[in-house]
């Protein structure tokens, strides 16, 4: 197992499906996950590497992986721990 995977498999909470990162958050309210995704691009504009948003309804699930390489990578594993820093903020 590559390294990436092995810091893949320690985020807490995020599942490691292949070679995607996939974690689903739940809010109260809808518009409470519309802020989460928007404070999430902001973070993935300035790194310039954009995260898979499905938004249903109160539950929004953030995917991670690189495709221009196909594989995981260290910007997706990066990307999961800033995405958990988001809710934080």
């Amino acid at each position: 197992m590559s390294d990436v995977k092995e810091q893949a498999e320690k985020l807490d909470g995020w599942e490691l499906d292949g070679e995607k990162l996939k974690k689903t958050y739940k809010f109260d309210k809808y518009l409470d996950g519309i802020k989460f995704v928007s404070k999430l691009g902001v973070y993935a504009e300035s790194v310039q590497h954009h995260p898979g948003v499905k938004i249903n309804h109160t539950n929004v699930t953030i995917t991670w992986t690189t495709f221009s390489k196909k594989e995981l990578t260290e910007k997706d594993v990066a990307g999961a721990k800033a995405t958990d820093n988001v809710l934080k903020a």
